[in-house]
C-alpha cells in the first residue's frame, strides 16, 4: 500500500477511518457492495420459490438488504480529504489542521506528541476516544504507519467500546 492510501485510510490521529462504516471506500462499505452484489436476484428467487409457511422470512430479509445497501452509499472522504477539517467523525476535531500546522502526517510524528491540546481535546469526548489515540500514536512511533495499518485493517473500529 503506498503512503497516500495509508493517510486515506488512517486518520491523522491514528484513529482507524478503514474500519469505520462511514468511510467512502473503505472495507464495510466495500464488503457491503460485494455481498449486495452476490444477493442481487435472492429476494425475487425466493418469492417465487419459498413455502408459504417461511413467508415472513422474506421480510426480515428485504430488511436486511435495504440495511446493508444503506452501507454501500457511504460518503466520508477520510479527515485528509474533507474539505471543512474538523467535520468529519468527531464534530470539531482540532487534529486535522494541527497536524497540517505542524508539517507531520500523524500525531506520532510531532516533536510535541502526546500534547496536552490533543489530550484535552480527546478528553472532552470519552476516555475511550482519549486512550484510543494515544495508544494509536505510540503505536506509530513504534512499529510505523504500514505494520499499524497491516495490525489494525481486520478489527473492528469500534472493538475499544465493546463491553
Amino acid at each position: 500500500m503506498d503512503k497516500q492510501e495509508l493517510l486515506h485510510n488512517v486518520a491523522p490521529c491514528s484513529l482507524f477511518c478503514y474500519t469505520c462504516p462511514a468511510l467512502k471506500d473503505g472495507a464495510i462499505s466495500e464488503c457491503a457492495k460485494k455481498l449486495c452484489n452476490y444477493f442481487e436476484g435472492y429476494y425475487d428467487f425466493n418469492d417465487a420459490n419459498i413455502p408459504e409457511q417461511y413467508r415472513s422470512w422474506l421480510m426480515e430479509f428485504e430488511a436486511f438488504y435495504k440495511n446493508l445497501s444503506g452501507y454501500t452509499k457511504s460518503q466520508c472522504p477520510g479527515c485528509r480529504n474533507n474539505p471543512s477539517p474538523g467535520a468529519g467523525c468527531i464534530e470539531g476535531c482540532i487534529i486535522p489542521n494541527c497536524v497540517k500546522d505542524h508539517g507531520v502526517d500523524f500525531c506520532a510524528d510531532c516533536s510535541e506528541f502526546p500534547c496536552k491540546k490533543a489530550k484535552d481535546f480527546f478528553k472532552t469526548i470519552n476516555d475511550v476516544t482519549a486512550n484510543d489515540w494515544e495508544k494509536g500514536n505510540f503505536r506509530i512511533q513504534e512499529i510505523g504507519i504500514e505494520n499499524y495499518f497491516n495490525e489494525k485493517k481486520d478489527i473492528s473500529h469500534y472493538i475499544s467500546f465493546k463491553k
